[in-house]
């Protein structure tokens, strides 16, 4: 038995290190903020092609960005518009006062270009972060400088009071007016036309924090907003409009580039606003209408599938009570999945501690966010005030990490920090460089989208510490193996996040730094294309077999299922793995899901699925050093979870018999039942189980159900992996009767019994609820000398032990009913005497219980040799503990136990007694 357990306990050990080595997928970035020069840069430009100045911001982007890459972060969000001006060449807008000394003095090289090259030299993703309206964060900064929107367009600019500052007014773009949203689409269009970014982000400034008053915008809604239209809503319009727009120009031209937003942490708290989407709030949480108040509805954009992801700043900490970590990060996720998309959550590092890794986690209640955000968005606010507020150690962050992978549906779970310089507090790194990013990770592929299947590469060689390869393909990178040699022979090592080493936006990787692989391991490259889909690795020097379509089983072609139930197919003998896809087309154009896969099936409540529509599934099985082998297509329709109706008894019923005839309406052919009876609505008392049944009926058998009580009663179907749902629930109360007086069948009057244990064994009375035994050594039975046992129904014996040698008087009545009991039965006398039981051979342990459990509760007689701690359990053949029969210290000597059987589904178990020094296991059958 402790064999099992410890290898229970190596594989509990195993998964837990596992699972903070990080997944293989993950969306790991932070926030590089160059609004005020907060992460970069610490210097400006103070004219043009200064090569002082220049190498300076290189330098310091570069140290950034190495340190990102030594904590194995993936992508790096760049902001490179704050306020309507450019970190790199634009046709549209001035380059950055935050940059350059003078805002629109040309810097003499191009930041955002630069920030590409390194973090691609890196392996790393850029995504260019843009702030969509905001101007000026203090009126008047930018009057008569270069991009002045008041000279140029004076209708588009919204000023309003900065409710932190009386005396300054901020000012944005105005959302309402058109030419505004094309402006924005045309930078993003210039962007990603003229720059290798691989993504587009914006933060959460939208309309103002604080409010809009209702006038602020009256030129915009005069011209634009529909007669009758709530202004609210046409609000909210303005913006959703605008995130379509830039979705779309992006689709047009660079469709692999990904979009993304970051909204305030809390869609709305308004329910009836949850409610027109079908949508239910997060319970228990409380704090700014950002729907209402600026006009932000992320759920719109995930609804209209005009974003790839969202990032919602979730800034308070899993001990929150209004705001729970533990309780929004799964509701976006659950709406995020609703909807086919990735959740990437933003967190804010401004209250992180120093520490040396291993500080134990202290926090403050988070007091609710101030809506006075001074021109900022709330990225910024925080960066500023938040950390006065909160003090949190590096494990926080790491259970937050944790929550967002377990709510994760998509294998797409991902963590943005606010800001990156607050990534590097003392210790953060080392934390998650122990703990939660061991290993590297690929950020999440955009998979939903039409992309074209890629060759594999060809000729991977090494030329001293440089690994090349060719490939015919263009605008993709590759991931880059290194695979034990004594590994290399095992299927589906190419698909662990521990194996990567980099990857590569081209034909070469250099392994100087980990040249110590190149006796030691095997190298292999996959393509990558630019949406994140990773094709079949090839591994230097090995010959690959042949691939093979997967057979798919589970749902059939044709076939209504309903949730819960898992995607199955034969395993293909040497897959790597596979990749499950479910579509809404036949031609799979609309794919809702796609999932790589390391095992043979997939639970399909992963998928977010309509019932009554009928969908599509293939999976492709993927194979070292070969193309791709899809299966074939099979259609399902996704129907309403079935139930048995329960026929009899009726619901609430009585006088039902303690053995009735239990009948249901069948699911049709192929299903079998169970039904269970139960005390509780909760079924946490089973009186009653049986399983398999073919028919639609089930006979009670007797000695399982007492007279005068109250039950529960449900059935299910199951036919193959499909089990329905439970039927709704039937109480019933059985016929009032009344038990005989019982009868003591041993031992017989007058009878002598060795001491030690003394088994008083009655005559069968189903009727009856229990039984209370009385033994004294009084014919009167004195309180003062009387041992009370209470025996439960259909257990027919009496268990005494520890008894003087003396003469003993017993006897027993029945209870029925509330508090009802028969008439004692008749008066048994025995005498005890000594006898050699009392001294077992060779003082072992030994342990006594029938080999076929056949009654609800079952006695069990152990003798201990030497006094001590003694544990008395029950264990399942997996090593699983149920149950804890006796765990306290006992003198040498014979003792008894009962174990409840009834309690057990029918199977094999293990009955462990363990002392000190001894263990005695014996297996028994419960039937």
């Amino acid at each position: 038995m402790r064999g099992i357990l410890l290898c229970l306990c190596m594989l509990l050990l195993s998964v837990g290190v596992m699972a903070q080595s990080g997944p293989k997928r993950e969306m790991r970035s932070t926030w590089l903020t160059t609004v005020w020069g907060l992460d970069w840069p610490s210097s400006k430009i103070p004219s043009t092609g200064d090569a002082y100045y220049i190498s300076q911001q290189k330098n310091q982007l570069i140290n950034l960005l190495n340190k990102l890459q030594e904590a194995n972060i993936n992508t790096v969000f760049f902001q490179v518009r704050s306020e309507c001006d450019a970190m790199y060449e634009s046709s549209y807008e001035p380059w950055s006062s935050h940059l350059v000394a003078t805002r629109g003095l040309d810097p003499g090289y191009d930041p955002l270009e630069f920030a590409i090259e390194e973090a691609h030299k890196r392996g790393m993703e850029l995504h260019a972060w843009l702030n969509p309206y905001r101007f000026e964060s203090s009126v008047g900064k930018y009057d008569g400088a270069a991009g002045d929107y008041r000279q140029t367009n004076p209708e588009w600019v919204l000023e309003y009071p900065d409710k932190s500052d009386g005396s300054k007014n901020v000012s944005i773009l105005d959302p309402g007016n058109p030419g505004v949203r094309t402006l924005i689409v045309n930078i993003v269009k210039e962007i990603i036309q003229n720059y290798d970014v691989d993504g587009i982000t914006f933060d959460d400034y939208f309309y103002a924090y604080g409010g809009t008053p209702g006038s602020l915008d009256s030129y915009s809604q005069g011209l634009y907003k529909p007669s009758g239209m709530d202004l609210h809503d046409w609000r909210r319009d303005n913006v959703n409009k605008m995130v379509a727009d830039v979705y779309q120009v992006i689709q047009n031209n660079e469709p692999w580039v990904t979009f993304g937003l970051s909204p305030f942490g809390i869609w709305t708290t308004d329910s009836n606003v949850a409610a027109s989407e079908g949508i239910e709030l997060p319970q228990g949480i409380t704090g700014m209408n950002a729907y209402q108040d600026i006009y932000c509805d992320p759920v719109a954009w995930l609804k209209e599938g005009t974003v790839d992801y969202i990032s919602p700043q979730i800034y308070w900490p899993t001990t929150s009570a209004g705001q729970d970590y533990d309780v929004l990060s799964p509701w976006w996720s659950d709406v995020c999945n609703r909807f086919h998309r990735h959740l990437y959550v933003s967190h804010s590092l401004s209250g992180l501690e120093a520490s040396s890794y291993s500080a134990a986690l202290k926090s403050e209640k988070k007091e609710d966010l101030a809506l006075e955000l001074n021109g900022m968005s709330l990225l910024e606010y925080l960066s500023f005030y938040g950390g006065s507020k909160l003090k949190l150690a590096p494990t926080e962050y790491g259970k937050q990490i944790q929550v967002n992978r377990d709510a994760d549906k998509n294998g797409a779970p991902g963590s943005v920090f606010f800001r990156t310089q607050n990534f590097f507090v003392q210790g953060f790194v080392n934390y998650l460089k122990s703990y939660e990013y061991q290993n590297m990770s690929i950020a999440p592929a955009i998979n939903w989208k039409q992309a074209e299947d890629r060759a594999l590469v060809t000729n991977i060689r090494l030329e001293g510490n440089d690994l090349l390869w060719d490939s015919q393909e263009d605008n993709v990178r590759f991931v880059v193996y290194a695979i034990p040699n004594e590994d290399v022979a095992n299927a589906g090592n190419t698909f662990k996040a521990e194996c990567i080493v980099g990857i590569s936006y081209g034909k070469s990787f250099d392994l100087s730094a980990r040249s110590e692989l190149i006796s030691t391991h095997k190298f292999a490259v996959a393509v990558l294309d630019r949406y994140g889909n990773e094709f079949p690795t090839v591994l230097m020097g090995h010959s690959p077999s042949q691939n093979v379509a997967a057979d798919l089983t589970f749902p059939a072609n044709g076939q209504d299922v309903f949730l819960p139930f898992s995607f199955a197919w034969d395993a293909v003998s040497n897959a790597e793995g596979y990749q499950v896809e479910v579509a809404s087309d036949v031609s799979f154009n609309n794919i809702i899901y796609k999932r790589d896969v390391e095992t043979n099936s997939f639970e399909a409540t992963n998928v977010s699925m309509t019932i009554g529509q009928t969908y599509y599934w293939r999976v492709t099985s993927r194979m070292l050093g070969v193309t791709d082998l899809v299966s074939a297509t099979f259609s399902f329709t996704l129907v309403d979870e079935p139930k048995c109706v329960v026929i009899s008894p009726a619901n609430n019923a009585t006088g039902i018999s303690q053995t009735p005839t239990i009948e249901w309406n069948g699911l049709g052919l192929g299903y079998v039942y169970e039904v269970q009876i139960a005390l509780n609505s909760d079924f946490s008392t089973i009186h009653y189980q049986a399983e398999s049944i073919t028919a639609t009926q089930a006979d009670v058998p007797v000695n399982k159900l007492t007279a005068s009580t109250h039950y529960y009663l449900r059935v299910r179907g199951i036919s193959g992996r499909i089990v329905s749902a439970w039927s709704d629930l039937v109480s019933f109360t059985t016929v009032d009767a009344i038990p005989d007086v019982p009868v003591i069948l041993t031992p017989s009057e007058g009878a002598v019994v060795g001491s030690g244990q003394v088994v008083v064994e009655m005559a069968e009375e189903p009727r009856a609820k229990s039984f209370t035994m009385w033994l004294s050594k009084s014919s009167t039975f004195p309180w003062t000398d009387r041992k009370v046992l209470t025996i439960p129904a259909f257990t027919y014996e009496g268990v005494y032990s520890d008894l003087e040698l003396t003469s003993y008087y017993v006897k027993v009545r029945a209870n029925y009913g509330s508090s009802s009991y028969t008439a004692w039965s008749a008066t048994r006398s025995f005498d005890v005497v000594a006898t050699a039981i009392d001294d077992v051979e060779n003082k072992l342990l030994h342990v006594d219980c029938p080999t076929i459990l056949r009654r609800n509760a079952e006695t069990i007689s152990y003798f201990i040799p030497e006094s001590g701690k003694i544990r008395l359990v029950v264990y399942d053949l997996m090593g699983k503990e149920l149950a804890v029969l006796v765990n306290d210290y006992r003198s040498a000597g014979k003792y008894t136990a009962m174990l409840q059987a009834g309690a057990l589904k029918k199977g094999i178990y293990l009955l462990m007694l363990e002392c000190d020094t001894q263990r005695k296991t014996i297996k028994v059958i419960k039937q």
